[in-house]
């Protein structure tokens, strides 16, 4: 027999192989159909409903990061209409609704195949036979059956006939043989009225078109009826936080902004003064997690510690019991990965990259210099407002002499921008948010991260051993000291990477424009 321990964690290990290929599926389908790749994006996303068939408004992915809005049918069916694959396409808006996904970008496509489906013809019937008017102008009903009506024998007719008839009285009138009179059978009876060959066709069509719309109604209240049957159906516990809470504490909640592995933030008033606040709220399913409770209620104690142009701020850390929530400065602007997305012209140009990056660098040696941590340092956790960054979500960050929160959680950050130290040990020191950082910045000037692969262990790996590919090849025009700052800051062992004073003071520079060469 096999080791028990190894059988009990061998669901959570496929578990965490199927959820990462998924999500690879879904951003590869995602990538194709943005370059309009919709034949290559069709096969990726019905890939990903293979291994993850249910739709979601948020799916955690890995550690806790998690997939806001996983609506796969709404984007199969965009693509089907691309391809004007019409009969997959209204399946696939029927699986959307009986998924319960958003129905807005839902109707539209309704509306669109509504508009470009062909009319589909009727069914064939027989062909109903028309008499020819001409000769034969009435159909009549057969007439009923009679008894036969017997012969009558009547005298031979006389070959000659007169070819006049004499007056009464007249004497010519006795020498005129007379034919004996003929005795005719009695009439049939009339035959009942009849139909025109028009109006028997119009009675058969009539009738065609009556059980038609009978078989139409019966469709669609079976299609109604499988629909509500199906959006009634037990959905996962998580999908219950997507409900909008009225008001928590002083805040009256307006809408959501957006969910994460911890939390789920939304846009709130504060009572009296009306301000703007992103309400951070920790979902109902960690909250029996005493560690988790811990971690979030450490958040904000942290966050009390910052306080920075490029960090938004905390405002208010919420209760110490009850329903934990923490209410932050709101930022009206676009998260970076959002903001390098919509860009027309990627990579960004290199003074952009290097200004966004300085300011980035700016923030997180403050941190550090308050014993502060940020663990997951992404373009996900900086919002760009304008011309200005500011870093954000410090919720798994901890402090330099923290002692709490065990190995349970050791690795959170996310697999694209991790250190090597964050897979293999517990304390972690600055230079790890400076390796994030350096993977970042190499984003900014390339346009991509330097690792990618089909499963966020692949990811880590890379990031344990591979070197970091050539960021000269994918951008030739940048200076030199900047790729050699790149370099430094991504090297494996923790000791080689730059401080943040040397990191800031080669940043200013590129910024100034001094752009020569800085020794190793």
């Amino acid at each position: 027999m096999g080791n028990p321990l190894l059988l009990g964690l061998l669901p959570a290990l496929v578990l965490a192989q199927s959820q990462p290929t998924f999500y690879a599926a879904w951003e590869d389908g995602q990538e194709a159909e943005r370059r309009g790749q919709f034949e290559t994006a069709l096969a990726d996303y019905q890939r990903a409903t293979e291994l993850r068939p249910r739709s979601s408004a948020h799916v955690i992915i890995y550690g806790n990061n998690v997939l806001a809005g996983y609506y796969p049918y709404t984007r199969i069916a965009k693509c089907c209409l691309e391809l004007s694959k019409w009969e997959s396409a209204e399946k696939a808006l029927a699986q959307a609704e009986g998924e319960g996904e958003p129905p807005a970008e839902r109707k539209l496509l309704t509306q669109r195949w509504r508009e470009s489906v062909p009319a589909k013809p009727l069914p064939p019937t027989a062909p109903v036979p028309i008499p020819n008017i001409s000769t034969q102008p009435m159909l009549s009903a057969p007439a009923p059956a009679s008894p036969p009506t017997p012969a009558i024998t009547e005298p031979p007719v006389p070959a000659a006939l007169p070819t006049h008839v004499a007056s009464p009285g007249s004497p010519a009138l006795a020498s005129v043989p007379i034919a004996p009179q003929r005795h005719p059978s009695p009439p049939l009876p009339p035959a009942p009225p009849s139909l025109s060959a028009q109006q028997a066709q119009a009675k058969s069509s009539t009738s065609r078109t009556g059980s038609a719309l009978l078989w139409t109604l019966a469709s669609l209240s079976a299609a109604g009826t499988a629909a509500w049957l199906w959006k009634g159906r037990k959905r996962p516990a998580f999908d219950r936080i997507s409900g909008l809470p009225e008001r928590v504490g002083p805040y009256r909640i307006e809408r959501l902004l957006g969910q994460g592995g911890f939390a789920s933030t939304y846009l709130a008033r504060r009572d009296g003064d009306k301000t703007p606040v992103a309400l951070k709220i920790l979902h109902a399913f960690r909250q029996d997690d005493l560690e988790f409770l811990e971690r979030f209620r450490q958040e904000a104690r942290l966050g009390a510690l910052l306080e920075h142009p490029h960090i938004v701020r905390l405002l208010d850390q919420g209760p110490q019991e009850g329903t934990p929530w923490l209410a932050m400065e709101y930022v009206q602007g676009l998260r970076m990965d959002t903001f390098l997305k919509g860009q027309e012209s990627l990579p960004l140009p290199i003074p952009q990259a290097v200004g966004l990056a300085f300011q980035v660098a700016q923030a997180m040696a403050y941190a550090h210099a308050q014993g502060v941590i940020h663990r997951d340092l992404k373009p996900g956790n900086v919002m760009i407002v304008g011309d200005q960054a500011k870093v954000m979500d410090f919720g798994i960050a901890r402090t330099l002499d923290s002692e709490t929160l065990t190995t349970t959680y050791a690795f959170l950050g996310t697999p694209l921008y991790a250190a090597p130290e964050l897979q293999l040990k517990t304390r972690v020191g600055p230079a790890a948010d400076r390796y994030s950082f350096g993977i970042m910045l190499y984003e900014l000037l390339a346009g991509h991260p330097p690792f990618r692969g089909e499963t966020p262990f692949e990811i880590l790996d890379q990031h344990r051993h591979a070197a970091l590919p050539d960021l000269k090849t994918a951008r030739p025009d940048t200076p030199v000291p900047l790729l050699d700052l790149i370099n430094r800051l991504t090297r494996k062992d923790p000791a080689e990477r730059p401080t943040d004073e040397e990191t800031l003071e080669i940043l200013q520079h590129l910024q100034l424009g001094e752009v020569s060469p800085i020794e190793k």
